[in-house]
């Protein structure tokens, strides 16, 4: 066979590879990317919405702590059906990357497409870190003034009146076995560790740029 033509198959062959059927994002005209919904749900609470995120999302494909800093990030939307009253997590966006000094990032999806949910409320992002537990200084918003959310407020009101904080949620899976999530409350700025099936405060963030600090509360650690 020509070399040529195995250099044409090989090409084909990974152009037709099948994408994760956990992944379903889009870029929009505005250049907004959008996610669809729901990949996981209905949950009454979002203590067990968390727990059943964090197992899903560390098994993608180098979300693991077993790739560590060669690892990559994914994003999810977590959010609040009124017609359901219920919680759901989205399907997954892979638009993600390296930044400065080899920090992982992964591209926030801020619109959903959910056609079984009429004006469902977002709640905030997800997302796992393959490399470390804890939220990083541009996951607790330093470079921005306090209130912001990657929506831009950290506080909304839904169609119904009701008020709701955006709150971001990270995920990490010890090599040990089982799976460590945590909640950034946009607002508060306080840090909560999901633990026994319900959240607990750990700590806070303060500041911003140069003053910016994360703090934890006395006799909490990130680790349990």
């Amino acid at each position: 066979m020509p070399r040529n033509l195995c250099w044409t198959l090989v090409v084909v062959l990974l152009g037709c590879s099948t994408p994760h059927p956990d992944i379903r994002v889009r870029q929009l005209p505005n250049g907004m990317y959008e996610v669809d919904g729901p990949l996981l749900g209905p949950f009454k609470t979002r203590e067990e919405l968390a727990q059943v995120a964090c197992e899903r999302m560390i098994q993608m494909p180098g979300a693991s702590t077993l790739h560590g800093r060669q690892g990559r990030e994914y994003c999810a939307l977590w959010y609040y059906s009124p017609q359901d009253r219920a919680y759901f997590l989205s399907y997954f966006s892979d638009v993600s990357g390296d930044g400065p000094g080899g920090k992982k990032y992964c591209t926030v999806p801020l619109s959903l497409r959910d056609a079984n949910v009429r004006s469902p409320a977002i709640l905030g992002p997800a997302h796992p870190h393959p490399h470390n537990w804890e939220f990083s200084r541009e996951d607790m918003g330093a470079n921005h003034e306090p209130g912001w959310s990657p929506w831009g407020s950290a506080r909304f009101v839904d169609t119904s009146g009701r008020i709701w904080e955006h709150e971001l949620l990270l995920f990490y899976g010890p090599r040990n076995g089982g799976c460590l999530a945590y909640d950034y409350n946009y607002s508060s700025r306080v840090v909560s560790a999901l633990r026994g099936g319900r959240w607990v405060p750990i700590g806070k963030a303060s500041g911003q740029a140069g003053d910016f600090e994360f703090e934890l509360f006395e006799g909490q650690t990130w680790l349990p």
